[in-house]
Order: structure tokens, then C-alpha cells, then sequence
């Protein structure tokens, strides 16, 4: 009988709980072994180890066979030859598994989620075990931009878990499996080179991977390396009402939501605004900010693999492998905003709403005869210099005895990833009668607006680029504040022990236990960009300058800033695809605006010691599972006991800000008003919170498999799953900050504008680990080689999901008397996270497969998820309700393919419902419902050489995310990152 292996880590330094400790030593001996994770059942492991796989339907074929014999419910996507994934990303072929749900970064796939839980709930693993990514800020989803495609050999997602498969997801656990050298033919392997084209870049961008794999004659010992680069630029587009304070009241009564409910505590609002005609407006949502962005980023992708395995006798084995990923992400933003600076009678002259007349669509503004100054429109952006990196070693030992088998690994995965530079800077349109060239009589914003009318469409005058390159753009400002970014380090080690006996104990045919050992570590940081004389950085190194002064001595506060003439692009942003609408767009070339700074002065990066948290966790785990069959029966049953000790470190800050301007006080030579002396003041106290928590766990699972005939398949599944909370849910710092402004403009007639309040977010170091009781039944019918119809019920009761918040928080701080006020204080408002209970996941997945003697194939799955308003609540109170995060109501894939010796097609249609996303002011965002058509096909020019096309996102969909789902949603961003081609050539050798 064939094993099932199971990866597991000695323990190093700490010790196990005696009780856990116990069940591994009775089941392991003294023997130690290590291996890839083989989550098939063993008869679905014999198989793969016979099956050589070649072509579409060879692959589909292969994926049926890993699901109908599997012991658990699985679903298996297995690479069409060497090297060759079905889709450019993992995530994107993940995304045709009936359940699964991916969120998209620059239109490639980077988290995936399943069967309506969020994506930090679905748990993958490298060969068995965890894989270390962190993108700067740190996640417990797995980044799938960073991993290669063409390394994988395939991909095996289990909706329900067995004991022996580690804890942690919830939604399900993702296993991705590399090859290994034994298991392929001696001096084979691949070269691929192939070239990519946007129509959002319009440029032809080159990829290549590799792959050679030996072994000796014996085939007892082998090695194999694999290696790939791919260069893509990526472009975004995007249109946002998001920014700022987001969508805000208009008037005094109180905020009603779009179904009416009312919110009496909210200050998101503005007081009524009165247009040129007179005209008030009230009693209805506006956004603070409208803007577009487009977003450009240089990506490298590199990975490397190299694997070795030796059998030196028939019945040991050992093995290695190292894995190492990296991926840069340089990139530029800009954006052009219209922000509410002029939402006042001198400037406004039109406010268009939706059919309820409480959500604005729409706004004009236009300068009045005098010339007032529009300031239009607000020319943002910045400069990003970026890299992820993902380390993964593992040494592996496997023994076969007599009736047992043993199994042991112990590994070592770590990333670090953030940028090395971010910095953003802002740039206006002033008057041109206050400019150096006041000939020039056209207005620099004569007239603007916006309006969201399916997406952000913004105009401006078309005059606007060549005043501003006549010299007609306000002063940069570049701020320390503004120059912020995260870095971070994730390592775990890793020591697992398995036991597998071959066993004849009533129904029960083999016995699997083993432990697992996991130590991770997180830390997580903010540095700060700085250019700077080299006499400042002078005086930090010997002390005569405090590090806290950096963000006055900047090159942007001693008028070294560049001339808006010196960096301004001379042309438009163009190749408006998507995203958003626009008659002209001016753009700041980030790069000419870096190179001039840098030639001036020097950076600095300061490391801010206050904006730091650290996770640490340390889980323990043992399994005991039987593997049972009688007559047509087959399945299994087990428990797995889990202990976590974690324990975080934070500093939370505390900002007390007083900000007095002169009223009426003519302008200095940068426009700006002047302060009162001695009335500034800018308060920090940072403090440190420490937080040790421990649970136990133990999680039961049953599967069941009837094989009722030759071709009919009836499954169920009875399981408890826990998954941990998000790590920066977690433990990110609390700041919150008060803000005391009042300041007018002498020449905006009367408006005065004032702010004054607490504003704050933070992690929530209370959060429970989710935990969830999920129940399945299943029937699968194979009536033909490749050809199978099924479908699935599913229910998961689930407490404790984690829900991002954005409330209004009142809350006692006296330990702060110094800065706080004694008593409770309200912040309004305060982002933050909150546990959610009493949710339910209930649906049914329904697919079919069918492949036609002709050549033709086709593949289709439905997915219905129904989840209830679950309640949210924070320090015992509710605060809300929502859906479960990361949920869509349903979602379905239809692929169609043809093959032939010489030729294949295959196109693929995706739709994924409307999506929650989180609560904002009480309600619920949403992502639009999104669907896109990809189309791959092959040419065999020669047995070992076969031309590759691929069209990804054929139809060029845009996604949107809206607050509220109903007809008076408001829409915060529009979003379009292009149709994307390739073409290659594949030499298989």
C-alpha cells in the first residue's frame, strides 16, 4: 500500500506539551523522515505517480481522477505538460474552482478567497507547508504575484479538512506542489521565451523560464533547477471618490444612510452649501475629494528552484529544496483631484443628483468675473521604489518498514518586502495675474468638474497644461508625513513528524499521527523618505540636529522644490483605455522631478522607532487519523489538537495638534496665510502595549466517501476549523489624533472653515480566533473518461470573522491626562477591526465536465453562497452588522476547448458576483459584479517546440466598488489595469 505523506517539523530548542508530545512518540519510534505533502488519498497518489499528462483534456482528465478518489472534498488544477500552468497566474486558474474568489493588483490575480470568507482565511502551502510573503504590510494571505506559475506541477484546493492537513483555513486549505527530479526523466525539461503586450502600455515586454532535471541511471539519485525572469510593466487606471474623509453629509440633520437609517453621531459631514444661484443644497451625500489616478509600475519576477532527492537504499530517501522568489515593484503615481476647496456661491454653480436626490453625481465650477483663484486642478503623486523577496529551505527523510512509514521534515521560510523610497508631492493651478507671465490673461481653471455617471469622468480647461507650463503651478509640498512607508520580515521555522501504519483493525486500514512544531516572527515598521542638505544629515550624525526636525528641513521647506514648467509632462496623460474619463489630464514626470532633488541633495531614510508592531507565535500540534473501507465505504476521521501562544508589541501614538491662522492676513510669497506666533503645537507620547494570549483547540473531522456504483460518487464532511486573526488586524499601532484648525481666505467672501475632534485607527489586540463548524454532502457522477456532472451542499457556522470598521469610538484615555482629556473622548472616525458573530456561509456548488470524442471539451461550475447580516461588535457592543468579508452571492466559469495533435483552443468566461468588502459608516461596500473572457491557445511547429498565444481580460472589463449596494450606492473607485497578450515559443526536451 502507497503512503500518504505528511510533512511535519522536529521540535529545536522549546518543548512540546508532554500531552501532545506523547501520541508522536508511541506512533514515530525513533525514526525520523521528511517528504513533500501528498493530500491525495493513497490510491490518488499511486495514480498521479502513473498518469503522464499532456494537453488540455489529459489535464482536465487528471483532474477528476485526483477529485473522485480523494478521501476528502478536493478540487485539482495540474499543469498541461512541464512548465506549463494553465493560466499566466495561479490565481487565475484558481479562480475557475467552483467557491473561489481572487482579488486582482494590476490585473493579475493576488489573493484568493473561498466560499465567501476572507482571503486571510484561506490557507497555502508550498509542498505542504507555509510559505513566507510579505508585500510590506503584512498579511496571512499568500501573495500569488510573487510565485512563478510555470514552477508549479499542480494545485490541489481542499474545501474539507482532514486531521493530518494543517490548521488555519478555514475558508480552505490551497496546496501548491512543485516537481521533483526522481519523478521525472533524466536530462528532460523546458525552455520558454515569451514576450507580453498591454494596450494600457503599448509596449512588448520579454519572459523566460527554464527548467532541467537529472537523474542517474539507478534513478536513486537526482537534481533539478528551475529557473524564471518575467519583465511587465503594469498601468492602472483609476477614477475615486474615496479619498480625504471619503463621502460626507450635507447639512445639519442627521446623516441618513441610503436605506434611510439614520447616523446622529456622525460628524462626516459638511454644513449646507449654497451655489451661484443661491441655491441650498442639503440633506444629501457628497465626496470630499473626486480625482483620477493612474498608477505605473515596473515589475521583475524571479524565481529560482533547486531540488535534490537520493534514495540510498530501496526503502529511505532523503531530500532538499530551496525556493527562493523575488519581486520588484518600482512604480509612479498620478492623480488629478478636485477636492471641496470651492464648494461655496463664489465657485459652484451646478449640483446634479441620482433619481433619490440624496447622493450628488455631479458638481460644475467656474471662476467668478473678478478672477478669483479656482485652484484647479490638484496635481498629486509620488515615486515608489519597491521589492518582496520569499526564501524557502527544507531538508526532507523518508523510511518504509515493514507495515509503517515514516516521514519527518524540518524547513525555514522567510520574506521581508516594502519599499526603500516613497514620497509623494502636490502641486496646484494658481491665478495668472499673480504669476511671473500675467500677459497671459486665460484663467489656469477657468472651469471644472466631475460627475459619477457610471465612472469618475473629470474636466477641466483645456487651456490648463499650457498655463501651467507657462509657470502657473503653486509651490510643491512634500512633507516627512507624506513620505511614510511599511516594511516588514516574516520568518517561520518548521519541524513536523509523520507516522503512517498499515493497519487491519475492523474497518479501519491505516493509522496516520504525527506533530507539528511552527516558531514565527513578524516584524513590522515605518521609515521615512528625506532629501536634505548633507550639513543636516551632518548634524544628525553628531547629535546637533533631533531627527524629529527632518520634516522642516526638507529641500520642499527651503524653497528648493522644482518649477512646475521643470517637470510638468508637455503632453496629456493619454491612452485613457479605462478607468475613467477625462478631457485632459496634466502629469508631473516623477522621475525628472527625482532626478532634480537627488542631484541637489542627499537622502535620507529615518526609521521611525514609534510606528513599530511585532508578532510572535508559537503553535503546537498533533493528529491522530484513521483511514477506514469496507466494501463500497471508504473515508476518515481524526482530530487534531492545536495550542498558540502569541504575543504582540505595538506603540500606539497619541497627536495633539493646534493649528491657529490669522483670518483675513495678506498671503506670503508661497499663498500662504501665516500662523500665530506660539500658537502651533504638535504634541506625540507614544506608549507601548504588550499583549500574551494562548488557546487551545481541537478540531474534529469525518469524511466519508460511498461509492454507490461504478461511475457515482456520495460524500460528506463534519469538521470544526480555526483560523487566526490578520496580523496587522492584530497588532498594528492605535493613533489617534486632535486637530484643532480654524482658518479663512480673505477672498472667498465669508467662508470660514473649521475642524476640531479626535480621528484615529489601530489594530484591535481582542480579536478571537475564527472558529467555524462546516458540514458537506456531495454527489459526483463520472459516466465517461473525462466526463463527470456533481454538485455540493456546504454550510459553515462561523464567529468571529474579523470585520474592518469605521466608526465613531468613545472610549477613556485618563492615563493621558497630559494630552487627553480626563473622561471619554469620541473619535469620529476610528478605523479599526472588530470580530463578527453568528455568521452563516450556506450554498451549493454545481459543476460539469464533459470531453467529446471530436476534440471538443467543455467545463462549467455554479456557485450560490447565502450569508447573513452576522453582528459586529467592539468591547462588547454592537457596532453594526455585515456579511462575511471577502463573500460574493455567486459566481460561475465556462470554458470551452479544442484540441488536436497539432492545435489547441481554449477560451474561458468568469463572472464573480458582487463582493463585500467591508463597513464604513454602518454600511456595507461592495466590489461590482466582474466577469472577463481568456483565451490561450498552442501550435505544435514540432514535437518538442510548440507556439503559445494567451489574451487575457479579452473584453476589457473595469471594476468598481461602491458604499452600498442598492440604487442610490455611492462609488468610491472605478478601476481598469488592461487586455494583456502573449505570445511564446515552449521547447520540451
Amino acid at each position: 500500500m502507497t503512503n500518504n505523506y505528511k510533512n511535519l517539523r522536529f521540535l529545536q530548542e522549546k518543548r512540546f506539551p508532554k500531552t501532545l508530545l506523547s501520541i508522536a512518540m508511541l506512533s514515530a519510534a525513533s525514526f525520523a523522515s521528511a517528504q513533500q505533502a501528498e493530500p491525495a488519498s493513497s490510491d490518488s497518489a499511486e495514480l498521479l505517480e502513473e498518469v503522464v499528462v499532456s494537453g488540455i483534456r489529459a489535464s482536465m482528465d487528471r483532474n477528476l481522477d485526483i477529485k473522485r478518489m480523494s478521501g476528502a472534498i478536493v478540487d485539482a488544477i495540474t499543469a498541461e505538460d512541464i512548465g506549463k500552468f494553465p493560466d499566466k497566474n495561479v490565481a487565475d486558474s484558481l479562480q475557475r474552482v467552483p467557491g473561489i474568489v481572487i482579488n486582482r493588483d494590476g490585473g493579475e490575480g493576488a489573493q484568493v478567497s473561498i466560499r465567501g470568507l476572507s482571503s486571510d482565511l484561506t490557507f497555502t502551502q508550498l509542498n505542504g507547508n507555509f510559505i513566507a510573503s510579505s508585500p510590506g504590510e503584512p498579511s496571512r494571505s499568500f501573495d500569488y504575484t510573487l510565485l512563478p506559475a510555470n514552477f508549479i506541477q499542480r494545485v490541489e484546493v481542499f474545501k474539507s479538512p482532514e486531521a493530518r492537513l494543517d490548521e488555519g483555513g478555514v475558508g480552505g486549505t490551497v496546496i501548491l506542489h512543485t516537481r521533483k527530479p526522481l519523478d521525472m526523466d533524466a536530462n528532460s525539461g523546458i525552455l520558454n521565451v515569451e514576450a507580453t503586450y498591454a494596450d494600457v502600455t503599448e509596449e512588448f515586454e520579454p519572459n523566460f523560464s527554464g527548467m532541467y532535471s537529472w537523474k542517474n541511471d539507478d534513478e536513486t539519485l537526482g537534481f533539478l533547477v528551475g529557473y524564471t525572469r518575467q519583465e511587465r510593466t503594469n498601468r492602472t487606471l483609476s477614477g475615486t471618490a474615496e479619498p480625504g474623509g471619503g463621502w460626507r453629509w450635507i447639512g445639519d440633520s442627521p446623516a441618513v444612510d441610503v436605506n434611510g437609517n439614520e447616523f446622529t453621531d456622525s460628524t462626516r459631514r459638511f454644513g449646507p452649501i449654497t451655489d451661484a444661484s443661491g441655491t441650498t443644497h442639503e440633506g444629501a451625500w457628497i465626496p470630499q475629494v473626486v480625482g483620477t489616478t493612474v498608477l505605473e509600475e515596473s515589475r521583475e519576477r524571479e524565481g529560482i528552484q533547486l531540488s535534490g532527492q537520493w534514495q540510498p537504499t530501496e526503502r529511505m530517501e532523503l531530500g532538499v529544496n530551496v525556493y527562493h522568489f523575488s519581486l520588484s515593484q518600482d512604480r509612479t503615481e498620478s492623480q488629478f483631484m478636485i477636492p471641496e476647496w470651492r464648494y461655496n456661491p463664489d465657485y459652484l454653480t451646478d449640483v446634479h443628483y441620482d433619481s433619490s436626490g440624496t447622493v450628488v453625481t455631479g458638481v460644475d465650477f467656474a471662476n467668478t468675473p473678478d478672477n478669483q483663484n479656482l485652484e484647479f486642478p490638484w496635481i498629486l503623486g509620488g515615486y515608489i521604489e519597491e521589492e518582496s523577496t520569499s526564501d524557502t529551505y527544507d531538508f526532507n527523510f523518508a523510511y518504509e518498514g515493514d507495515g509503517y512509514h515514516v516521514k519527518a521534515i524540518v524547513g525555514h521560510t522567510e520574506s521581508e518586502g516594502g519599499p526603500s523610497e516613497s514620497w509623494r508631492a502636490a502641486y496646484k493651478a494658481t491665478n495668472p495675474a499673480a504669476g511671473p507671465n500675467s500677459d497671459i490673461v486665460e484663467s489656469a481653471a477657468q472651469v471644472a468638474g466631475w460627475n459619477l455617471n457610471g465612472r469618475v469622468n473629470m474636466y477641466t480647461d483645456p487651456n490648463i497644461l499650457t498655463n501651467l507650463l507657462n509657470g502657473f503651478g503653486g509651490n510643491a509640498d512634500i512633507g516627512s508625513t507624506n513620505s511614510s512607508f511599511a516594511v516588514s520580515d516574516l520568518e517561520e521555522d518548521y519541524m513536523q513528524l509523520d507516522v503512517e501504519f498499515d493497519v487491519e483493525f475492523g474497518i479501519f486500514t491505516t493509522i496516520h499521527t504525527g506533530m507539528k512544531y511552527r516558531s514565527s516572527a513578524l516584524h513590522r515598521e515605518t521609515r521615512n523618505t528625506f532629501f536634505v542638505e548633507q550639513e543636516t544629515i551632518d548634524g544628525l550624525n553628531n547629535g546637533t540636529i533631533d531627527p524629529d526636525d527632518l520634516g522642516d528641513l526638507g529641500y520642499q521647506r527651503i524653497g528648493g522644490n522644482p518649477e512646475t514648467r521643470d517637470i510638468l509632462n508637455t503632453s496629456p496623460e493619454d491612452n485613457i483605455t479605462g478607468g475613467f474619463g477625462i478631457n485632459v489630464m496634466p502629469t508631473i514626470n516623477w522621475g525628472r522631478y527625482r532626478s532634480i532633488v537627488s542631484s541637489n541633495y542627499e537622502k535620507y531614510t529615518r526609521r521611525e522607532p514609534n510606528f513599530i508592531f511585532e508578532v510572535e507565535e508559537d503553535i503546537t500540534s498533533a493528529y491522530l487519523q484513521g483511514d477506514f473501507a469496507h466494501n463500497d465505504i471508504r473515508g476518515n476521521v481524526g482530530v487534531r489538537v492545536v495550542q498558540t501562544d502569541v504575543s504582540t508589541l505595538s506603540t500606539d501614538l497619541f497627536t495633539y495638534l493646534i493649528d491657529d491662522i490669522v483670518d483675513g492676513a495678506p498671503r506670503d510669497s508661497n499663498g500662504n496665510l501665516p500662523r500665530t506666533s506660539g500658537e502651533d503645537r504638535l504634541i506625540d507620547v507614544f506608549t507601548p502595549i504588550n499583549q500574551d494570549t494562548d488557546y487551545t483547540h481541537v478540531l474534529p473531522s469525518f469524511n466519508i466517501a460511498w461509492d454507490a456504483t461504478d461511475y457515482l460518487v456520495v460524500r460528506g464532511a463534519l469538521a470544526k476549523t480555526m483560523s487566526r486573526p490578520g496580523l496587522s488586524d492584530l497588532a498594528s499601532p492605535q493613533r489617534l489624533t486632535f486637530v484643532s484648525q480654524e482658518w479663512s481666505d480673505d477672498r472667498a467672501s465669508e467662508n470660514v472653515v473649521q475642524e476640531q475632534g479626535w480621528s484615529g485607527r489601530g489594530g484591535n489586540d481582542g480579536l478571537e480566533p475564527l472558529e467555524a463548524v462546516q458540514a458537506d454532502l456531495s454527489v459526483e457522477y463520472y459516466y465517461a473518461e473525462g466526463s463527470a456532472v456533481g454538485a455540493a451542499l456546504f454550510s459553515k457556522e462561523i464567529d468571529n470573522f474579523v470585520v474592518p470598521l469605521q466608526i465613531s469610538l468613545t472610549n477613556n484615555f485618563d492615563g493621558f491626562r497630559d494630552i487627553v482629556p480626563a473622561g471619554n473622548i469620541t473619535i469620529e472616525p476610528f478605523e479599526t477591526f472588530a470580530n463578527g458573530t453568528d455568521a452563516t456561509s450556506r450554498g451549493i456548488e454545481l459543476f460539469a465536465q464533459h470531453a467529446f470524442d471530436n476534440g471538443f471539451g467543455l467545463y462549467a461550475n455554479y456557485t450560490y453562497n447565502d450569508t447573513n447580516q452576522a453582528d459586529v461588535s467592539l468591547n462588547g457592543e454592537k457596532v453594526g452588522e455585515s456579511a462575511l468579508v471577502g463573500s460574493s452571492e455567486d459566481q460561475y466559469n465556462l470554458s470551452a476547448y479544442y484540441e488536436n495533435d497539432d492545435f489547441s483552443v481554449r477560451v474561458s468566461y468568469n463572472r464573480r458576483g458582487e463582493q463585500i468588502l467591508g463597513l464604513s459608516d454602518g454600511i456595507n461596500t461592495f466590489a461590482d459584479e466582474y466577469e472577463q473572457i481568456d483565451v490561450n491557445a498552442s501550435v505544435n511547429l514540432t514535437p518538442d517546440l510548440t507556439l503559445t498565444a494567451s489574451i487575457i481580460n479579452l473584453t476589457e472589463e473595469e471594476e468598481f466598488v461602491r458604499l452600498g449596494n442598492d440604487t442610490s450606492a455611492r462609488l468610491l473607485r472605478s478601476s481598469y489595469s488592461g487586455r494583456r497578450a502573449f505570445l511564446g515559443l515552449n521547447y520540451q526536451f
